[in-house]
């Protein structure tokens, strides 16, 4: 449970570091990031603990690294990065995908009509906008990703991630076999002033 929080802080503080920053919005910031998220989760399996929750508070991350290395052109690709980043909510996608430095000369900046698209397609597993830009909203049910973004205090508006969560701790009560009117207390703890009810 420490683990979990503590991954937590920091997917939080990267994530908030890479809406923050524009500098490291990029697809070798975002290979290094899928990297190192990689070791994180293969020490989990090696140790035991993906069972622990610690690998899902990471997912956010994960989304936001595969972000700055998918390809960011055509309206195919916005409803892949809409399907790809269902923990981020859509302010998050919209603010990397605006911040995003392209390599130079391998890439383009991503343009305003790819951002519009990926708006109006609904990322970050949110209710999209219609198409006719009127402002209804599509409604759709509560998917399982929406219930995370909630867990975590993410709510549908919210740019930054709250650090300041905190997970409830659960401790498994063991009953103990031994009976208290069974229990001998010795004399050396000198104790004599407890009684017996």
């Amino acid at each position: 449970q420490a683990l979990r929080q503590l991954l937590f802080l920091i997917n939080g503080t990267t994530l908030n570091c890479l809406l923050l920053r524009k500098d490291t919005c990029s697809w070798s910031c975002g290979i290094q990031l899928r990297y190192n998220i990689s070791q994180v989760e293969q020490w989990l399996r090696a140790q035991g603990l993906q069972q622990s929750g610690a690998c899902e508070v990471l997912e956010p991350l994960v989304q936001a690294a595969q972000l700055l290395q998918v390809k960011k052109v055509t309206e195919e690709d916005a409803g892949a990065l809409c399907s790809l980043c269902t923990v981020l909510t859509p302010q998050q996608v919209v603010k990397l995908l605006r911040a995003y430095t392209p390599a130079v000369g391998l890439e383009e900046r991503v343009s305003p009509r790819f951002i519009s698209s990926v708006e109006v397609s609904g990322a970050g597993g949110l209710p999209c906008m219609d198409a006719s830009h009127t402002g209804a909203v599509l409604i759709s049910p509560l998917s399982p990703q929406r219930r995370l973004q909630d867990q975590y205090g993410e709510g549908p508006g919210q740019l930054l991630v709250d650090t300041s969560h905190l997970f409830p701790v659960h401790l498994p009560f063991t009953a103990s076999p031994l009976h208290l009117d069974e229990l001998h207390i010795p004399e050396t703890l000198n104790l004599a002033f407890l009684g017996r009810l």
